[in-house]
């Protein structure tokens, strides 16, 4: 259907109608009816059959218990046109209560010629209770039509939605950890929009919220192919959640095309008898009523209408292929066809008899019985099916079935055998550890696991590439220190084929020492008549001072220039990668010098133990240890008054950098720098004769460093050390 209806529980808002209170349910279990339908000396149960054609004979047969009170007028009524009432011959009767031979026994009908639908009415037995239900339909028989579609889609769509039900009720019951997995492949099957809220619970409430009507929405199309159900713009035939006015809360998680029953059938009530919409549910012979109002047996009575299948040529509804679909495997496990089929496949038994016929040269054809199954989302080969162990490739078939009583054939379908289960590696595998393998049907892989020697085995994922490629991740080859074995299952009769992947070969890392180290002042650095700290501690470096250092190949090994050497400090995750052309230049195929400004190139909190590496490619060498980097405060002046019992005052910037001064290097009589101290000026001991206080920076307070100043008459100014 094109137009979108929502449906409230067997009642329809239709615009311009007013809004139907209080609609209900459509869950009371009405009487079973037992039908059958014969043409051309064939008789099928009525599950099997979606449409009459004229000269069908229909028996028609009411199922009630021994103990049934209430008699019942069971009324088969054939309807033609809108505009053309049904003559008087056109309608049957028999008094349920009474025997057959005395106007009692099943019905059997014969369809016309003219007719297209036929309505059976079940009424509780009144003086003429028959002649006022034939009036009925005779003065009104374009209502009577219109309720007869309509009840014939809506029950329709009532079994696929118990097929949904069915099949979630299988899962969870059989496999509920799969649920999550196997409800949206359900649902597609059977066009039911599912709430995927369900899907993120736990999986022990998974079912429940599935299989509460209100959380699905059966979408329309039932007799179209298979297609996806997410997005808003599909057409709803029946929304489960509506707006107060519509009576929220009330559904029918089946109904379909209900558009005007409930107007109808509400129209034709009369002071003796109401009509009650009744859905048919076919299981073989049976068809099952189902009601959605309890009857009544006093004044207005309860009249129950049921449609019969539409009386029109036949329209098998025939598979079609799904582009690029994978051949189903012969000895696989229920292996899926690549066909597209209706939801009427699994909501019906109108396709029966369905088969795959194998086409062998020379040889018997070879039926293979399939059945539709709504967790695998489309027709499988029956499990159990025997087959030939010496066919081969390459083999076809065409799918056969019945559809009601014709024969209808499908499309072509290729299928895939095991064959000798071969498997072997097409070229060698990536660095990213996916391996390609080539030989038998890759329809016909099963699983695949990867172990290693003193490992369990684990599934590896894969993926078909051809109909005889496949493509197997493994770990990347910088994780593959041990060889791994790959099992790969096929059908459970032949046993599993073996692959051994070695181990990855892992290429050497760059080698080096470190064999000569020199810092300098940058070229824009500060004014050379400022204070300079003399650093004595043989492995600092000054992070404000350009730092080179030379790299030796170790023997066997050499650079090509195309070498990445990364610095870092150990107490930090901050490093810097230096290239060629950008910090390092080649010498020749044994030297490598690196040059680079520490605190540039790390930032003005690096410090601590520095070190280097090589890295070629994505291998990478051992840290080498530079030294220890240490980042020097700029100090300015030195100020002493005349009165030597008073201290001094140090100027200069980021003396949170000092850690302590003294005026011997024994640091006896020290003076400590508070941590993160943020002023400009320090009071300081006054230095000894050669104007020289020692100094502990904060980078590295285990050494004792110097600065030298020349002190000028009561105030102190620095001199360069020597």
């Amino acid at each position: 259907m094109s137009a979108m209806l929502t449906v409230l529980c067997g009642a329809v808002i239709v615009p311009g109608a007013p809004a139907l209170a209080d609609p209900a349910p459509f869950d009371l279990a009405g009487p079973d009816l037992q039908v059958s339908v014969t043409r051309h000396g064939v008789t099928l149960p009525i599950a099997t059959v979606p449409q009459l054609a004229p000269g069908d004979r229909i028996a028609v047969k009411v199922m009630l218990p021994p103990n049934q009170t209430a008699h019942y007028l069971l009324v088969a009524a054939f309807l033609r046109d809108p505009t053309n009432p049904p003559p008087d011959a056109w309608f049957y009767r028999s008094e349920t209560w009474r025997s057959k031979g005395r106007g009692g026994g099943p019905l059997d009908l014969v369809v016309p010629d003219e007719a297209r639908h036929l309505a059976l009415f079940l009424a509780p037995a009144t003086g003429g209770d028959f002649a006022t239900l034939r009036h009925a339909v005779e003065a009104r028989p374009g209502a009577f039509i219109r309720a007869a579609q309509d009840l014939e889609q809506a029950s329709l769509d009532r079994s696929r939605f118990e097929a949904y039900l069915a099949a979630i009720r299988k899962v969870s019951g059989a496999t509920p950890d799969t649920l999550a997995h196997e409800a949206p492949t359900i649902a597609s099957a059977l066009r039911i929009k599912i709430n995927e809220d369900c899907l993120q619970r736990q999986a022990e409430f998974q079912a429940a919220c599935l299989l509460d009507s209100k959380q699905a929405v059966v979408l329309g199309s039932d007799g179209s192919a298979n297609g996806a159900v997410t997005g808003a713009a599909t057409d709803l035939v029946m929304n489960l959640s509506n707006t107060a006015a519509g009576g929220a809360g009330y559904y029918s998680p089946y109904i379909g095309a209900i558009k005007d029953i409930i107007g109808i059938f509400g129209a034709m009530h009369s002071p003796r008898f109401q009509y009650i919409p009744a859905l048919g549910l076919a299981h073989d012979n049976t068809l099952g009523l189902v009601l959605n109002t309890p009857p009544s047996f006093a004044d207005p009575k309860s009249v129950l209408m049921a449609a019969l299948p539409g009386i029109k040529p036949p329209l098998p509804l025939v598979p079609h292929r799904q582009p690029g679909g994978m051949a189903p495997c012969l000895g696989a496990k229920e292996p899926l066809v690549p066909l597209t089929i209706s939801p009427l496949y699994y909501a019906t038994a109108y396709a029966h008899d369905l088969s795959l016929r194998v086409h062998r040269a020379g040889e018997a054809m070879l039926d293979l019985p399939l059945v539709a199954d709504p967790v695998r989302g489309g027709l499988v080969i029956a499990p159990g099916t025997a087959w030939p162990r010496d066919l081969a490739e390459p083999l076809g078939a065409t799918l056969h079935g019945m559809w009601g009583f014709d024969a209808f054939n499908g499309p072509d379908v290729p299928l895939a055998v095991p064959g000798d289960w071969h498997w072997q590696r097409k070229e060698p595998g990536k660095e990213d550890g996916t391996l390609v393998l080539h030989g038998a049907a890759a329809a016909c892989v099963a699983t695949i696991t990867a172990a290693t020697p003193h490992g369990l085995a684990h599934p590896a994922s894969w993926k078909v590439l051809g109909p005889d490629e496949i493509a197997v991740t493994l770990p990347p080859e910088a994780d593959r220190r041990e060889p791994v074995t790959l099992a790969i299952d096929g059908p459970e009769t032949i046993d599993a084929a073996k692959i051994v992947v070695p181990a990855a070969t892992r290429p050497q890392p760059p080698a080096a020492r470190i064999v000569a180290r020199f810092s300098e002042p940058p070229a824009n650095g500060p004014d050379a008549t400022a204070p300079n700290l003399k650093l004595d501690g043989a492995d600092e470096i000054p992070a404000n001072l350009w730092l080179s250092f030379t790299l030796k190949a170790e023997p066997g090994q050499h650079f090509t220039g195309h070498e990445v050497v990364e610095v870092g400090t150990s107490s930090s995750d901050t490093s810097v990668r230096l290239t060629s052309g950008n910090g390092l230049t080649l010498v020749d195929p044994t030297v490598l010098v690196v040059n680079f400004l520490p605190g540039q190139a790390l930032g003005g909190s690096a410090y601590g133990p520095l070190r280097a590496r090589l890295l070629r490619g994505e291998v990478a060498g051992d840290w080498l240890g530079i030294g220890t980097l240490v980042r020097l405060p700029r100090l300015k002046t030195l100020d002493c008054p005349a009165n030597p019992a008073n201290p001094c005052t140090l100027r200069g910037e980021a003396l949170y950098l000092l850690a302590s001064l003294s005026a011997t290097r024994e640091f006896d009589s020290a003076a400590s720098v508070p941590d993160g101290f943020p002023g400009s000026t320090l009071p300081v001991m006054r230095p000894g004769a050669d104007g020289t206080l020692f100094v502990r920076l904060h980078d590295a307070p285990e050494i004792v460093n110097h600065v030298r100043f020349a002190t000028i008459g009561q105030s102190a100014r620095s001199m360069r050390a020597p």
